[in-house]
């Protein structure tokens, strides 16, 4: 598989995830796929257990938040309708995707999400939540705080 293609799927299923799209989800995803949440020790493999983990998520979805924008040139910076992807890079059949979601409670969180590909889909994710916070005091001196919009 080439780098574009692969790019594209992963890019594809990232997309698929955040929208909550099954049935494209069907077209990108592996056989033998295997979702790994490391902060909490869970393994998710199958389509089938990611499909009832979409279809069961508290609240009912999480639609309603993103844009419509495409802007960049090798590293792509996308946006979905659902959680909102910031940015996708990679070679090979290794990539990693930067998400911002807001959760049902209203609270925002970061997703980093490393895929495998094989056999030109979508084999192995491995994704990493970690909620905003306010920065420190004790660091002020030496940061100089952005917007993260």
């Amino acid at each position: 598989m080439n780098k574009t293609n692969s790019r594209a799927v992963f890019e594809a299923y990232v997309r698929a995830t955040n929208a909550r799209d099954v049935a494209a989800l069907h077209d990108l995803i592996h056989p033998e796929f295997e979702d790994f949440y490391p902060q909490s020790g869970e393994r998710t493999r199958g389509l089938a257990n990611l499909q009832a983990i979409i279809e069961n998520y508290p609240g009912g979805g999480y639609s309603g938040q993103g844009t419509s924008r495409v802007v960049g040139a090798e590293d792509r910076w996308v946006a979905t309708p659902a959680f909102t992807i910031l940015r996708i890079e990679g070679t090979g059949d290794t990539f990693t995707g930067v998400s911002r979601g807001r959760y049902p409670d209203g609270s925002d969180w970061c997703i980093v999400t490393i895929g495998q590909m094989r056999d030109g889909k979508v084999w192995r994710a491995e994704n990493y939540f970690a909620p905003n916070f306010e920065p420190p005091d004790w660091r002020s001196q030496w940061v100089e705080v952005v917007e993260t919009g």
